[in-house]
């Protein structure tokens, strides 16, 4: 049964696998056009006793055939490398959308990370070695036995009778292989997990002076890991041997065979030539198959954790067509529940809201009474559990993501600082003129910030650069939103940990902002409260809910 990964290959890639063939058949034509001008010129210098500057020209032509087969060698791993970067690229894509759209819980987050950096860096395999091979039996392979046809019959029949031993012998290795490819992916699952679990606790592990005890612990998760890849080697090294054993032994065979019929004079010495220096490209298909069993192995296992985690994204609602959106768009909020993954009490159980077109909505009660999970559930992050969140009257979760990039920004309680220039903080690795982000940091209250900057927008910032305090954090997320300039403005405690006058500057970015777009805050200071045009306690309409429903 094939893969279906490689039907995905087929799919998306048809061009790019069409062109491989036909480079590689390029290839084998011309490494035999260089292969008999080479045994032309030891005839013709050796046996037929002529002078090298005679078979110059032979040598101009043995040198261009070579010259052009390393070149289309060149494009061919050129090509592969390009191909494997944008499926793999593609699938890390899935994974961080799943991840976003259906977040895992803590336990599942290491898992989530072995997927998407040595699950999917393991699918690179396919294309550098199993695709080639495959590629190779199929045109170079059937391509050379038509030249031992054409030149000699019985070398022929020997190559066609020994090519069918190799895939036999691999059959035979694969259910063993198999198993021992299937416990390496699970202790290496082990061993992130623990690292994650180990990363997680180990200032509490200082704290009470347990962290040279786990150090053990760490050292037999390792331990585990290289004695299973080492397994997986073992068995591998094993398939390379046996096939580089056979392929040796049919090359002696054929060697003595055409040996044999040069002393009776059954073959001209050209032709024996000639054929001894095509053999090892005839057989070094076979020899990769050894490699290329191994790659099968390890790349199914690896692509069937991750086809465990992609079908929850794909059984997510289908895109629906939507009807032109009036913007701003009112929020409606329709019988929605909401449980977190591993969680039995919901967070959100038959909440209906109205939060109104082009208003400023302030969502305000309790600590844990649920602001911030609503607040994520209408920006599209978590999918709800039961019912739907609607701008105007089309549901929200089966729009498609870009469309909802573009209708709704969010500002989380704790922005994050990327690794990059402030610059690239600021734009999300999107596009602007500098003088936008000026602006911007500007609204934000982020210009005497701005100008102590040793390198301006340039500045590198986080870990390794600037670092932000968490007041000039939430006004970087602020200058985020008003570069994006979303008709839907979602912000949480936008004013926390800000003094009352910043507090009052950023009340009046908001202020503009707010005109022409429908704003939803989370917060309890009074100053937002006065700010808002509507104010809805949610403790209080909980409690609403839960005495309609009794």
């Amino acid at each position: 049964m094939i893969p279906p990964r490689f039907n995905l290959y087929w799919q998306k890639d048809k061009r790019t696998i069409l062109l491989l063939s036909l480079e590689q058949l390029i290839t084998t034509a011309l490494y035999t056009g260089a292969m008999a001008a080479l045994s032309a010129i030891v005839n013709a210098v050796f046996l037929a006793d002529k002078a090298i500057a005679e078979a110059a020209p032979v040598l101009l032509v043995l040198l261009l055939l070579l010259i052009g087969r390393e070149i289309t060698l060149y494009l061919q791993k050129k090509a592969r490398h390009k191909a494997s970067q944008n499926f793999r690229q593609q699938i890390r894509q899935k994974l961080h959308r799943q991840g976003l759209q259906n977040p895992l819980a803590a336990s599942d987050s290491s898992e989530l990370l072995t997927l998407a950096c040595e699950s999917a860096e393991t699918l690179d395999d396919d294309w550098q070695h199993l695709i080639p091979t495959v590629i190779s039996l199929l045109t170079a392979i059937p391509f050379l036995l038509a030249v031992f046809a054409f030149q000699d019959l019985i070398t022929a029949a020997i190559c066609l009778i020994t090519l069918p031993i190799a895939p036999f012998l691999l059959y035979l290795l694969s259910n063993l292989t198999k198993i021992r490819s299937e416990k390496a992916w699970q202790a290496m699952h082990g061993l992130t997990h623990g690292f994650y679990e180990l990363l997680q606790v180990l200032p509490l592990l200082k704290i009470v002076q347990q962290d040279k005890q786990q150090r053990f612990a760490a050292q037999k998760l390792i331990q585990d890991f290289s004695s299973t890849t080492l397994n997986v080697l073992e068995q591998a090294f094993l398939a390379s041997f046996v096939l580089e054993l056979i392929t040796t032994l049919a090359i002696a065979l054929i060697a003595v065979s055409i040996g044999l019929r040069l002393l009776n004079g059954e073959l001209s010495f050209a032709t024996g030539f000639f054929l001894l220096l095509l053999l090892p490209e005839f057989y070094q298909p076979l020899r990769q198959c050894g490699t290329a069993f191994h790659t099968t192995l390890k790349t199914n296992t690896a692509a069937e954790k991750i086809a465990q985690v992609l079908p929850k994204a794909t059984m997510t609602m289908e895109h629906s067509r939507h009807e032109q959106l009036p913007v701003p768009p009112a929020i409606n909020i329709r019988r929605l529940s909401f449980t977190y993954p591993n969680r039995h009490t919901p967070t959100w159980q038959n909440c209906n809201l109205t939060l109104p077109a082009g208003k400023v909505t302030v969502l305000t009660g309790s600590s844990g009474c649920g602001k911030t999970t609503l607040l994520m559930l209408m920006a599209g992050l978590y999918p709800p559990s039961d019912g739907g969140i609607y701008l105007e009257d089309q549901l929200l979760h089966t729009m498609h993501p870009a469309s909802r990039q573009k209708l709704i920004g969010y500002l989380p309680q704790d922005p994050h600082l990327f690794q990059g220039t402030l610059q690239e903080n600021l734009l999300l690795f999107q596009t602007a003129p500098a003088e936008r982000c000026l602006q911007a940091l500007r609204l934000a209250q982020l210009e005497d910030f701005f100008r102590k900057l040793p390198q301006g927008l340039n500045t590198p910032c986080g870990n390794s650069g600037q670092k932000l305090s968490q007041g000039q954090l939430k006004r970087l997320g602020l200058a985020r939103l008003i570069l994006q300039n979303n008709p839907i403005l979602l912000l949480d405690e936008p004013t926390s940990g800000l003094d009352e006058l910043t507090e009052a500057k950023i009340l009046h970015t908001l202020d503009v902002m707010s005109k022409g777009r429908t704003m939803v805050i989370i917060s309890h200071h009074p100053a937002v409260l006065n700010f808002a045009d509507n104010i809805i306690d949610l403790q209080n309409h909980r409690l609403q809910e839960e005495n309609t429903l009794c």
